[in-house]
């Protein structure tokens, strides 16, 4: 057991460890493993209080969601944890090199292991096991903590596009006095670097139009995307219908 290694070592390079996605799109200070895991447990909280009446868990693929059925301890732990292998395998996104992509799992595993080895059981043991249980999606805490990572992304993205994103109209300007050819460069070259500042962050908005389930996430999920459209109307762009919330 070497309880200083894991929180220098390990927890320390969540805290230096960019998040991928936002790397790409040229994010200014873009958030760490830590930063997002933070706010995962925050959300996780969420479960403690009572139900809101405005979230209906009578149809049975929605009775599982109730509070009530939540273990609220394993869950918090998992949110704060859920990431934490990758302080060794790194942020391996499905925009990552197809080899990486392949062998995201084993890599993960091998790190939980190993994570497991500095902390020493039981702790070790508990990591390892909730780190599991979240990669299988197979329990309602699984499932939650899913939920939880995919809202906490799409908020960093509004986050970052009404912070970051340039109002259409000024965006163009920046361009004005250029040549149609020369313009159109320009225009390669920035929707090639991904730069949040001339684009929204459309692609998150879209890979997670359906991925949330439980009846509290899809709610607030639903509330930010509608927040969003009139944040990105307000700046002069639009928002594609597949940006919205999909049944």
């Amino acid at each position: 057991m070497d309880s200083l290694t894991f929180i220098s070592d390990i927890c320390g390079q969540l805290k230096k460890l960019k998040r991928t996605g936002w790397v790409r799109h040229n994010i200014p200070l873009p958030e760490s493993d830590s930063d997002h895991m933070h706010r995962c447990a925050m959300c996780a909280l969420l479960l403690t209080q009572p139900p809101d009446p405005r979230d209906d868990y009578s149809s049975p693929s929605n009775q599982k969601f109730h509070p009530s059925k939540i273990n609220t301890t394993k869950l918090l732990r998992m949110a704060v944890t859920h990431d934490l292998c990758e302080s060794i395998a790194g942020d391996i996104t499905p925009h990552c090199d197809s080899g990486l992509i392949a062998s995201k799992y084993d890599k993960e595993e091998e790190a939980m292991k190993k994570i497991r080895g500095i902390v020493g059981d039981p702790l070790g043991l508990e990591l390892f096991e909730l780190w599991k249980e979240y990669e299988e999606q197979e329990t309602v805490e699984a499932l939650y903590c899913k939920d939880i990572d995919k809202f906490e992304m799409i908020v960093q993205g509004y986050e970052y596009e009404k912070e970051h994103l340039q109002h259409k109209q000024k965006e163009e300007e920046s361009n004005g006095g250029e040549s149609d050819e020369k313009r159109q460069k320009i225009k390669e070259e920035e929707a090639h670097k991904k730069d949040v500042r001339n684009e929204p962050l459309r692609g998150f908005f879209v890979s997670t139009n359906k991925a949330i389930k439980s009846p509290l996430f899809r709610r607030l999920d639903k509330e930010l995307r509608e927040r969003r459209e009139v944040m990105l109307q307000e700046k002069g762009w639009s928002v594609t219908e597949e940006e919205r919330q999909q049944d």
